[in-house]
């Protein structure tokens, strides 16, 4: 059989859409796949910023997914992915969040005592993302020790400097973040320049050139702005 696949402009999409929607998207994901967030690491001392979404049947094939996609759209050195059920955060979309939205005029509320700990409950160590305003990007701010999610989102509000004043705040464990390794191959070491804005205009220009000369490729150029604008 035949496999027919259709495309639609991101870009005529988001013409319908003045302000992000006032409760978030109910879409379940389909099938064994599972949704993930996607964060890329651009140099080994930076943090880890907010790619996008997409679904797999597991962390691995996340993690695969991510480095072809995501990993080429910038130069980078890591890809992380955290499974969507990992992640714990203030606005109660995910998890067991302790807070309420702040731009809703909904009164916070306490989902579990945040300070509450079982006995004998050892602590784990926490990776903190934050979204200073709505619509930024999520940006990972350090780590909190504790013993549940929710009393790691108290924490990070107490002691993390971006988490105080963050519009949301994610907690995961550390433990639960795929992410690639030292050795692992993500930004490739052949000419990727193409796949960036700047290496378009440099390889398009170099096409023109085969067929055309300089001077025939500057009238063209002209000409092409003077009926574009």
């Amino acid at each position: 059989g035949r496999v027919i696949l259709y495309t639609v402009s991101m870009s005529r999409i988001r013409e319908q859409f003045t302000a992000p929607p006032p409760e978030p998207l109910t879409v379940e994901p389909t099938g064994d796949l599972r949704p993930f967030v996607i964060f890329t690491q651009l140099r080994d001392s930076g943090p880890f910023i907010y790619a996008g979404w997409l679904e797999a049947a597991d962390g691995d094939m996340a993690l695969a997914f991510a480095r072809e996609h995501y990993g080429q759209d910038q130069e980078c050195v890591n890809v992380m992915a955290i499974a969507r059920e990992h992640i714990t955060s203030s606005d109660g979309l995910y998890g067991e969040g302790i807070e309420a939205p702040r731009d809703r005029g909904i009164e916070p509320t306490t989902r579990r005592d945040a300070h509450h700990s079982e006995p004998g409950t050892r602590n784990s160590t926490f990776r903190v993302f934050t979204q200073k305003k709505p619509g930024d990007l999520w940006i990972d701010v350090g780590t909190v020790d504790a013993t549940n999610p929710a009393q790691a989102l108290d924490q990070a509000r107490r002691d993390v400097r971006p988490a105080k004043t963050a519009h949301v705040v994610w907690v995961v464990r550390d433990d639960h973040l795929i992410r690639t390794g030292p050795d692992d191959l993500v930004w490739r070491h052949t000419d990727q320049s193409y796949r960036l804005a700047r290496g378009y205009g440099r390889v398009v220009r170099a096409k023109w050139i085969a067929f055309r000369d300089e001077q025939q490729l500057a009238e063209y150029e002209k000409d092409d702005l003077q009926e574009a604008f």
